[in-house]
Parts: structure tokens; sequence; C-alpha cells
């Protein structure tokens, strides 16, 4: 693994968060949660039930249009129309997160293949903004909402060759109609337990049109974008 991939951190469902998530999605009721229990380890719960994701700063989405994104990557896959969501709760938490300040977000989660399957899932986050005042990727970070979907008509993204790295797996689905979402669940900068990066947009723009697989263009020997 590169040393900028980033894990889940560890967490212990016992038997009794197991019954309380239960009841909270039967029940639609975060107060249920314990304190102790983060609330990204309910939203990977709930993708484990076979729901998917999709975070956005919109509180009021009772629809979901098919749309082609913005995206620099090279694949093909991120760049149809359609409705994008997610079977792993970090990543949605990403984009649920991403404040009005972020100008460019550099982001990934993915598995590298491993003898006999998938390895642990791993994550990226870099922030730039035009905001000459922010000092730190995470001050970027707003509350936001994480919309519950069913899985109905959604095709996942197939793994592919990374050069370098592997055979790689992305949690990204599309589905290329219209969406109803089941619920939403609102969530906030201290619910991510992820360090976040800060890059200048203009440079790392560049690297990546100069090579479009040295994500995240790391400048050598240093660790910083």
């Amino acid at each position: 693994m590169r040393p900028w991939m980033l894990e889940q951190p560890a967490f212990a469902l016992s038997a009794q968060a197991e019954g309380v998530f239960q009841r909270m999605w039967a029940e639609r009721n975060l107060a249920l949660r314990p304190a102790e229990v983060p609330l990204w380890a309910f939203l990977d719960w709930l993708t484990r039930q076979g729901y998917l994701l999709h975070g956005s700063q919109q509180p009021d989405i009772s629809s979901f249009e098919p749309r082609t994104p913005h995206d620099l990557s090279p694949d093909e896959f991120s760049k149809r129309r359609g409705v994008f969501a997610s079977s792993d709760a970090l990543w949605a938490l990403m984009y649920a997160l991403r404040g009005p300040r972020v100008r460019r977000m550099v982001n990934m989660a993915l598995q590298v293949g491993a003898p006999g399957g998938w390895g642990d899932m791993r994550y990226f986050l870099s922030l730039a903004t035009d905001d000459p005042g922010v000092q730190a990727g995470r001050d970027l970070l707003s509350p936001g909402w994480v919309y519950v979907l069913a899985a109905d008509g959604f095709e996942q993204m197939r793994p592919y060759d990374w050069p370098g790295l592997g055979n790689v797996q992305e949690p990204q689905w599309i589905r290329p109609g219209e969406v109803t979402p089941l619920w939403k669940v609102a969530v906030f900068p201290e619910d991510f337990p992820l360090p976040v990066r800060l890059h200048d947009q203009e440079r790392v723009d560049e690297l990546c049109r100069a090579d479009p697989w040295g994500f995240p263009w790391l400048e050598e020997g240093t660790g910083r974008q």
C-alpha cells in the first residue's frame, strides 16, 4: 500500500450495537445511537445491509435526477450520466461534508486485489479553496446530509488495473434513472474520522492532466500536495 492510503478506524460491532442499529433504521431515529458509537459505523452497517449512500450539502432532496459529473479521473465510468452512490460510508461522508468554500476535491476509496479476494478499503481526501485564511483541509468541512438509497437498478463500477498498484475496485455505483431516497441522515465534520489534506487546485489540475494515473500527485519525498 502507498503511505497516503488511509484505513478505516477500527470499530468492533457488538451484538448490542447491532440491535440498536436495527432499531435506528426501523424507526428512522438517530437519537437512539449511543454516544460512544461513531455515526460512520452506523452508516457502514447500512451499506452491509445492502443499501447505498449519497452524500450532499443539500438538505431537501426528495428525488435524485441523473446528471453528468465534472470528473478529471482517467476512467469513463465516473463521467457517465446518472445518479451516483457509494457502498462505503466514509466515501459518502466526504461528499456530504464538502463545504461551500471547497473549490476542488481530490478523493479516493478503493480496495486492492489480494490473494483470495479484495483487501481492506483505503481512503484519501484533499480539498482546495480560494480562501487564503484556511490553514487546514478540515476547516473546509461543513455539516451535510447522507441520503440512504435502495440498491435496485444500480450498477457497480467494474474492477480495473491501476498502473503500479494492481487490480482495484471502487465502491462507486450508478443508476441511469431517477432515485427517491429512503431516508436522510444529518452529519457533521466531527463525524469524519480521517485526516483531510489541503492542496493547490491549479497545481494539482496541471499534474493531473500531465499524469492522469499520478493520483494524488504528492510532491516527491514531501508527502504534500
